[in-house]
C-alpha cells in the first residue's frame, strides 16, 4: 500500500480544519523592500525556471489571470505580489506587499511597505489594493468564498486598507490577501467602474458586469508603454518564444533580498522538462510528471525531489445530468469498487508521487485524521464482486455486448481529461481500462488544455478526471466546497455535475441538506463546524458525489550544484506548489543562494 498517516497534535488539527483562529497572524519575515543587492554584496547568477508559456497566445493584460503571460505560474510570486502568501503549515500570513494584515470582529486591515515603487515609476499605494480587490470581487463567481462576504474596500492612506466583511470565519481574507495586485496607472479605469458596480449590487454574471468583462478581454497590453508593468523583486527583461528573462527590479518588493541577478523561464511541458533536468538546463521544475518520467530523471546527478503531502486528489465527476442512472448510490459505489485505485495511482504518478487516502470520506488525510474515530465509513477497495452484485441490485444486466441499464439500454460512456496533463491523462486512461475490463463500454479521450473548466461548468461531458478534497486552501470546508459546488452550479447555464446539494438522501443521516452544512462548517461555532465536517464526511462516504482515485503527494524537482546551491523548501515544506510555491517564497527571503 502507498497509504500515508499523518500524525496531527490536537492544535494542528485545530489548524488544519481552520478552527481555533481569532485574529490573523502574521509572521514577517520578510524584511526591507528596495533593492541595493542581497546583504550589499550585489545578486548574482541565475536561477532557470520551466513553464509551459505561450507568448503567442498569452499577453500583458494582468486582469485576465489565466491568460496573462506567467500570472498564473508559481514563479509569479517574483513579480505581480500578493498583500501576503499563506505558510501551509501554520496558517499565518506571510507579508508581502503588506508589512502587516490583522482581522477584528469585520474588519480586516492591510498595512502595506513603504517605497515599493511599479517599473514605471509611480509608488504602489493603497489605492492599487482597493482598485484590485473591487476588480477581483465583481469578476469572481458567486458562492466563492471570502468574495460574498467582502462589503466595502477603503484606502484609509497611501498605505493602510480596510476591507469589511458581513461575516468572519477562518480564511474569508483569502481573497484580499492574496489578489494580485494590479497597478492604478493602468487599471484605474476598470477598477472604478467595478466599485461602482459593486456599490450598485451586480455581481459576476450580471449584464454590468458581462459588459465591463468584454471591454476587459479585448485588451491585451502587448503593445502598451512600459510592457507588463510590475512592482515584484523581477521583470520582465527579454521576452522570446522560447525564453523568458527577467532581471532584478531594484524599486521592486524585496528585491534586496534575492541572491539571484537573473531569474529565467524556459518554456517547455511535462515531456521538455524531463529533457531540461536531464540535461541539467533547469533548476526547477514544478511539472506533473508521469512514473516512467520520473524514473527517467532518478539518476541526474544533483536531482532533489521535493515532496509534500497534498490537500487533493485526483477522482472522477459522474454527469448525473446526463445520465440520470448516475443518481443511484449503488451505480456510483459499483464503479468506485471496481477501481484498482492503488495500480492506477501507481502508473499516473508512481511511488511516491501519491497516496490512497485513510478514509472516503472526501477529505485528504492531514484533514480527516480524528474526525471519524467513532464513526464506521465504507472503505473502497477493488471488488468487482461487490461491484457486480450493487449494479444488479440497480436492476442492470450483464450481457454479451456489456452491462444494460434498468431500461434495457446499453451503457455507453467517455471518460475526458485534458491534453498535456500527465495526472490527468493517465488516471482517465487507466480508469477506462478498468472499466472496460469490468466490461462496460467505456473510451477515453482528451480534451484541449485551454478551457477544460468551460466544459467541466458546462457539463459538457459524460465522466471527467478532476479534483476532489481541497486543492485550493488548506482549510477543510474547502474540500466540501470543491465537492459539491465546484464544477456543479445546478444553472441552466452551467450545470455542472448535475448533482443536488439542498436534499440528499442518505442511508444513516437521512435526508440533509448539504448547502446548510456547508455553510455551518465554515463560519459555526468550533463545535459546529467540527459537526458538521463530521457529517458532511459520512454523506460523501455514501453517497459518493465525486469517486476518489487517489491523493496526490506533490511532487516538484530541483537540481542542486549546477547554478544554484541549495533548494530548500525550509518552513513552507508543507505549501502547495501552485498556489503559495515555498520555492519562489525562499528566493524572496534571499534562502536559496547561487552555487
Amino acid at each position: 500500500m502507498t497509504s500515508q498517516q499523518f500524525e496531527l497534535s490536537r492544535r494542528r488539527l485545530m489548524q488544519a480544519v481552520g478552527l481555533g483562529a481569532g485574529a490573523v497572524a502574521t509572521t514577517s519575515v520578510l524584511g526591507a523592500c528596495q533593492a541595493k543587492g542581497s546583504d550589499d554584496e550585489g545578486a548574482s547568477g541565475k536561477f532557470v525556471y520551466v513553464y509551459p508559456f505561450d507568448v503567442t497566445t498569452q499577453h500583458y493584460n494582468a486582469a485576465i489571470n489565466n491568460a496573462a503571460l506567467l500570472t498564473s505560474a508559481p514563479n509569479a510570486e517574483l513579480f505581480i505580489p500578493r498583500p501576503a502568501v499563506l505558510n501551509w503549515d501554520t496558517q499565518e500570513w506571510i507579508p508581502q506587499l503588506a508589512e502587516s494584515v490583522e482581522i477584528a470582529d469585520k474588519t480586516l486591515t492591510i498595512k502595506l511597505r513603504s517605497g515599493i515603487k511599479w517599473t514605471d515609476g509611480n509608488d504602489v499605494t493603497a489605492k492599487d489594493v482597493v482598485g484590485t480587490i473591487y476588480l477581483q470581487k465583481l469578476n469572481a463567481a458567486q458562492g466563492t468564498v471570502g468574495w460574498d462576504q467582502l462589503e466595502t474596500a477603503t484606502a484609509d492612506d497611501d498605505l493602510t486598507v480596510t476591507v469589511q466583511y458581513s461575516a468572519v470565519f477562518p480564511g474569508v481574507e483569502h481573497g484580499a490577501l492574496k489578489v494580485q495586485v494590479l497597478p492604478y496607472a493602468r487599471y484605474g479605469e476598470w477598477m472604478d467602474e467595478s466599485a461602482t458596480l459593486v456599490a450598485a449590487g451586480a455581481v459576476q454574471g450580471s449584464p454590468e458586469q458581462s459588459a465591463l468583462a468584454e471591454k476587459i478581454a479585448a485588451e491585451d497590453f502587448k503593445d502598451a508603454e512600459g510592457g507588463f508593468i510590475s512592482c515584484g523583486a523581477y521583470k520582465f527583461d527579454e521576452i522570446g518564444e522560447t525564453v523568458i528573462t527577467m532581471s532584478v527590479h531594484e524599486d521592486g518588493l524585496f528585491a534586496d533580498q534575492v541572491k539571484f541577478a537573473t531569474f529565467e523561464i524556459q518554456k517547455g511541458d511535462n515531456a521538455a522538462s524531463v529533457q531540461f533536468l536531464l540535461s541539467s538546463e533547469v533548476d526547477y521544475s514544478t511539472q506533473v510528471l508521469g512514473a516512467t518520467d520520473r524514473q527517467t530523471i532518478a539518476g541526474v546527478e544533483g536531482l532533489k525531489e521535493l515532496s509534500t503531502p497534498g490537500y487533493d486528489g485526483i477522482g472522477l465527476m459522474l454527469n448525473q445530468g446526463r445520465f440520470p442512472e448516475f443518481a443511484d448510490v449503488n451505480v456510483r459505489k459499483a464503479i468506485q469498487y471496481v477501481f484498482d485505485t492503488e495500480s492506477i495511482g501507481e502508473i499516473a504518478k508512481g511511488a511516491g508521487g501519491y497516496y490512497l487516502p485513510a478514509t472516503f470520506s472526501g477529505l485528504a488525510d492531514p484533514h480527516a485524521e480524528g474526525l471519524f474515530d467513532d464513526v464506521e465509513l465504507e472503505y473502497y477497495s477493488v471488488d468487482h464482486a461487490k461491484a457486480t452484485s450493487l449494479l444488479e441490485g440497480a436492476g442492470w444486466k450483464k450481457e454479451s455486448d456489456g452491462w444494460h441499464k434498468p431500461d434495457g439500454s446499453l451503457a455507453e460512456y467517455t471518460i475526458i481529461g485534458v491534453e498535456g496533463w500527465t495526472d490527468f491523462s493517465l488516471s482517465g486512461e487507466q480508469a477506462a481500462a478498468q472499466l472496460t475490463e469490468f466490461g462496460l463500454n467505456v473510451k477515453y479521450e482528451n480534451v484541449p488544455d485551454d478551457n477544460p473548466w468551460g466544459i467541466w461548468g458546462a457539463g459538457d461531458f459524460d465522466i471527467a478526471v478532476r479534483q476532489w478534497a481541497n486543492p485550493f486552501v488548506p482549510y477543510v470546508y474547502g474540500a466540501w466546497q470543491m465537492t459539491w459546488f465546484t464544477d456543479n452550479s445546478l444553472t441552466a447555464d452551467a450545470p455542472g455535475m448535475g448533482v443536488p446539494v439542498t436534499e440528499v438522501v442518505t442511508a444513516t443521516q437521512g435526508t440533509v441538506d448539504v448547502n446548510a452544512l456547508y455553510l455551518q462548517s465554515q463560519q459555526g461555532t468550533e463545535e459546529e463546524q467540527m459537526a458538521a465536517h463530521k457529517i458532511l464526511g459520512v454523506v460523501f462516504n455514501e453517497t459518493l458525489p465525486r469517486l476518489p482515485l487517489f491523493l496526490n503527494q506533490r511532487v516538484s524537482y530541483a537540481i542542486e550544484g549546477a547554478r544554484v546551491d541549495k533548494v530548500d523548501p525550509g518552513d513552507y515544506e508543507l505549501n502547495d506548489i501552485y498556489f503559495d510555491n515555498p520555492i519562489m517564497v525562499r528566493i524572496l527571503e534571499g534562502g536559496i543562494e547561487p552555487a
